[in-house]
């Protein structure tokens, strides 16, 4: 009976060590999809020094900004399917694209 309980205490370990690193995998594979995708129709798709482009993905037209460190700038009128480019402050760094 000892020998038993040695055999199904290791499946046992074994079991939940390997259950243990695949929801560690899927729950970091998780997270680097969340940040690389932004939610709604809003996407940050290029910038450079004092502006952002902002694509709208949508079929419908939006109002977007971007989130950048201090006051975000006002939001701007996206087409359908467009891209439109927002003006920054020098320095400012768009982190992701919002609807207004």
């Amino acid at each position: 009976m000892t020998r038993l309980r040695s055999v199904l205490a290791a499946a046992a370990a074994a079991i939940l060590i390997t259950a243990g690193t695949a929801a560690g995998t899927a729950s970091a594979a998780g997270a680097d999809a969340a940040q690389a995708r932004e939610p709604g129709c809003a996407h940050v798709v290029g910038n450079g020094y004092g502006y952002a482009d902002i694509w709208n993905e949508c079929g419908y037209t939006i109002f977007a900004t971007v989130e950048v460190d201090g006051f975000d700038p006002p939001c701007i009128q996206i087409g359908p399917g467009a891209t439109a480019r927002i003006g920054l402050e020098p320095g400012d760094v768009p982190y992701y694209a919002y609807e207004c």
